[in-house]
């Protein structure tokens, strides 16, 4: 699995000085995957989310319809492969289709999935094997370790 640098993105919004917390706002960080050629099923883990992550959106697409009549798809982490989106959310054998955790009946992280420990990322197919598809997608999210280790706004007593 390939590694994602662990410095949480910042804008400054205040001529405060360089080094000052003070007007500095975060950005959230984005991870994307794909997947191409799926002719089997199974577990894709792609990305070890650090300690202290917050999944704030889940995303994904059929870029080609994986062919199989009951196929699914499933995003979540290698312990709840459908924490994120879950095979009732998505519909991977139309081309086209997409998903979001955002709103979703059934999914764990459907407001957000904290990841206090960091977990591993997991794409899961199941149902027949397809003998053709592609699913792209990505993650937003913050490190909410690397947001204090910057600094704190309030310190509050």
């Amino acid at each position: 699995m390939a590694l994602v640098q662990n410095k949480q993105p910042e804008t400054r919004f205040d001529l405060a000085g360089p080094m000052g917390i003070q007007g500095i706002s975060f950005l959230p960080k984005v991870v994307t995957f794909f997947k191409d050629a799926i002719t089997a099923t199974g577990n894709d883990d792609f990305w070890v989310a650090p300690a202290g992550t917050f999944i704030t959106q889940a995303f994904i697409r059929a870029d080609l319809a994986l062919d199989s009549t009951d196929a699914t798809a499933t995003l979540g982490t290698d312990g709840d492969a459908d924490a994120l989106i879950d095979a009732t959310d998505f519909d991977p054998k139309t081309t086209g289709n997409s998903a979001s955790n955002i709103g979703s009946a059934t999914a764990a992280g459907a407001v957000g999935l904290y990841l206090k420990d960091g977990d591993t990322i997991r794409l899961a197919l199941a149902g027949a094997a397809p003998a053709a598809g592609a699913l792209s997608g990505f993650l937003v999210y913050y490190e909410m370790g690397a947001m204090i280790a910057r600094g704190k706004h309030f310190d509050i007593d």
